[in-house]
């Protein structure tokens, strides 16, 4: 029996041996015919080619300062207010040139949100008047800025000055002047000097925190209306040529703006503006409009209410650079004037209205369905030549130089797709529309966001700011932009003398806030992003912003003759961005540092710790032991991903693929779905606009808005909210460090 077992079982192994080698001599086979088809080999050397490094002196060398130039000129031919015809219309024709050009699709996407104008009823004109003790007018404000004998400023179509979203009334008062009008200077006025703020109409000057945040603060103290005025020591400087024979504002400017607290359409918070969206009321959403009447006027017309102001001289901080007046609080009025009271007449309106966005998008080779995404938008409250005409420019002729590449031969592992929003101006609208409506996509597929809103605002250096991934990858594309003025520099050795760095120090790159388009790809959704402009000297020329920011006095003409006549600095910055998205899109790995990223978190961590903020924690006896904990896996768990990403087998386009999604899908893990405290649409939890100023970051804000809500609140005890922002920030940062390990072995 032993035998015959023995016998059977050689048969059946001889019988498996055979079919195990008909299988294999099959496999062989199926390997040596995919080996020899051509098209699958292509196919494989693809996937797992290095990008070419060529491509990138070409395609600066196919961008031209002239088409940049042409493509300004067509753009502020007309005012192109959101919601307004010419809007459309160059939605339109940047639709029919992505076509020209050969992009793979390109569609206008629209939506229907609420938008803010003024009257264009006559004698429903916005104004602030000055009244005698009857109560007649002996002073008006500028009904719109002067042309200043330019005929294209006088023009019809183009809205006076008016802050958006500010609500219709007519309200009479006693002047108080706030400087600022950020929360420390009612602080000041209220608590230093108990001067009472109530049923007064404030007059406050631009500049410091985002105007929104000065119409709220206004009314949390009881103020019945807002005045907003550029002081010449903000816009100006002394002895300067101001518009047309310089670049400076003249007394007749006025910075237009929103003053919404809030991105995206108003009544569709979280969701697309489409056809099908419920749409809130306004008064459901009161928190995220202005309270109050509020109005920009010139420095000229601020002078005749200023210098009647009664009350103590100002503090040397809270004086500005308007000549032959002396700076004074108030309240009303003084001498002749005490009697004499200040009237706004506001009629401006919210209507539904809509918003249109060009999406235009070039095929990635290999990689479809990885997005690297260039944006900017394309409405203005004018001419908008620098405010954002010029980053159109400029993204029109980066779009053109990488659609003839691709003529040429070329096309990018990964795809590009160039957006050129509608109704920025107003809040961020249309990029926040597109973000809600293609946020599942988005997340799983956006490599990266790149803003170019203001293109220059001066020609002094190069002023950037990034999420942490991206800084090597910007100082090493700085280094391969030549200078368009010193001869064999780089951008980046400009960057570095202006900076005045220490040595071996690299230029600063800064946080993002709110500012622009960027916000919602960071902040709802966690996709890293990128946000640049050429700047001025900010030691010689110590103002806000560029001079004429927001104001009818955005022509064309300030561009082409006193800025950058050339156009030699729109082109570098052409250049810029367009070398980062070919890196971005044709690397074999995605150059974004996680190293970069976990110093950045440390250090953000420990200026937390060591600072006013992180002393009161612990005096508190509320540990940081485990957020500390979490901060140093992150650390660590970023150092052992780099080491195996230098390891990473290049022949493997599987493993290619697993590396790219952890470092893309990085900055996704640093979103919290539930929101900032107040905040549920501010997700991030290591950077985020600061809740007292929409335009600076802060670091760990969930914690810093806690510890700010403590100390402007004596009276109620908010220390519960602060530890439990800690716990947030301690696993999200855990969460990260997570997502950062092999996938094989334990999660």
């Amino acid at each position: 029996m032993a035998g015959q077992s023995s016998r059977t079982h050689l048969v059946i192994a001889v019988i498996l041996g055979i079919i195990c080698g008909f299988v294999i001599g099959i496999l062989i086979g199926a390997l040596a015919i995919n080996d020899s088809d051509p098209e699958t080999n292509a196919a494989y050397e693809r996937s797992i080619r290095e990008a070419d490094s060529s491509i990138s002196k070409k395609l600066m060398e196919t961008m031209e300062s002239y088409n940049i130039r042409e493509n300004l000129k067509h753009l502020t031919e007309n005012p192109h207010v959101a919601g307004r015809k010419y809007s459309k219309e160059l939605a339109e024709w940047m639709q029919e040139r992505f076509k020209d050009w050969g992009m793979t699709s390109a569609d206008i996407l629209s939506y229907e949100v609420l938008l803010s104008f003024p009257s264009e009823i006559k004698g429903e004109e916005n104004r602030i008047e000055l009244l005698s003790e009857t109560g007649n007018v002996i002073f008006t404000s500028q009904l719109k800025e002067d042309s200043l004998g330019e005929t294209a400023l006088e023009r019809d179509d183009l809205l006076p000055p008016f802050n958006a979203y500010s609500p219709a009334g007519i309200v009479t008062g006693k002047l108080v002047y706030a400087n600022y009008a950020r929360v420390e200077d009612f602080h000041f006025l209220t608590r230093n000097l108990s001067l009472n703020i109530t049923d007064k109409i404030v007059i406050a000057r631009y500049g410091k925190i985002y105007r929104g945040d000065k119409v709220r603060n206004a009314a949390e103290v009881g103020a019945k209306g807002l005045i907003l005025y550029s002081d010449p020591g903000d816009y100006a400087v002394p002895d300067a040529k101001v518009y047309p024979d310089g670049i400076f504002l003249p007394g007749t400017g006025c910075q237009r703006g929103s003053t919404y607290l809030g991105r995206g359409d108003p009544l569709t918070q979280g969701y697309p503006a489409k056809d099908y969206a419920y749409r809130h009321s306004e008064e459901s959403i009161a928190d995220s409009l202005p309270a109050i009447p509020v109005h920009p006027i010139g420095y000229d017309d601020a002078t005749e209410f200023l210098k009647r102001l009664d009350g103590n001289e100002v503090v040397s901080e809270w004086r500005g650079n308007l000549e032959n007046l002396t700076y004074r609080y108030g309240p009303g009025f003084a001498g002749a004037d005490i009697n004499k009271e200040v009237r706004m007449n506001i009629y401006s309106s919210n209507v539904r209205g809509m918003a249109y966005n060009t999406i235009g998008m070039i095929e990635g080779e290999v990689e479809p369905d990885r997005y690297v995404i260039m944006g900017n938008h394309r409405d203005a409250w004018a001419f908008g030549a620098i405010d954002a005409s010029g980053g159109t420019a400029v993204m029109m002729e980066v779009a053109r130089a990488f659609c003839k590449m691709v003529d040429n031969g070329w096309r990018p592992r990964r795809t590009l797709v160039f957006g050129s929003w509608g109704a920025e101006e107003q809040g961020l609208i249309g990029s926040t529309e597109w973000v809600e409506e293609f946020s599942k996509n988005l997340g799983e597929r956006a490599v990266t966001y790149l803003n170019l809103d203001v293109a220059i605002e001066g020609t002094y250096m190069l002023d950037a700011s990034a999420t942490p991934n991206m800084k090597q990858l910007v100082y090493d594309t700085a280094k391969l932009v030549k200078d368009p003025e010193n001869t064999g520099k780089s951008i980046y050795d400009i960057w570095v003398e202006r900076s005045q760095t220490k040595e071996n120090e690299e230029p600063h790159i800064g946080g993002l806030g709110s500012g622009s388009d960027y916000a919602s790809f960071l902040q709802q959704i966690g996709i890293s992003a990128f946000d640049m402009s050429y700047t001025y000297d900010r030691v010689a020329y110590p103002v806000a912003s560029y001079p004429m920011y927001h104001s009818v006095y955005e022509t064309f003409y300030l561009v082409d003759k006193l800025y950058d006549p050339g156009f030699k600095f729109h082109l570098t910055t052409g250049h810029i961005m367009g070398e980062l998205m070919r890196a971005l899109s044709d690397s074999l790995i995605i150059p974004m540092s996680c190293v970069d990223y976990a110093t950045d978190v440390e250090m953000y961590f420990n200026n937390l710790k060591s600072g006013e903020i992180g002393k009161r924690i612990l005096e508190e006896n509320v540990s940081l032991d485990e957020f500390e904990s979490a901060v140093n896996n992150f650390t660590s768990a970023a150092a052992g991903f780099e080491e195996r990403l230098s390891k990473v087998d290049k022949t493997n386009p599987i493993e290619i693929r697993m590396f790219n999604d952890q470092i893309m899908q990085l900055e996704r893990t640093f979103v919290d779905p539930l929101g900032l405290p107040g905040r549920p649409l501010t997700r991030h939890i290591v950077f985020a606009p600061s809740s007292k100023n929409s335009y600076a970051s802060d670091k760990f804000p969930g914690i810093v808005d806690a510890m700010f809500d403590i100390d402007n609140n004596p009276d109620v005890n908010k220390w519960d909210i602060v530890k439990q922002q800690i716990s947030i920030a301690t696993y999200t940062i855990q969460s990260a460090a997570s997502s950062l390990k092999p996938y094989t072995g334990s999660a």
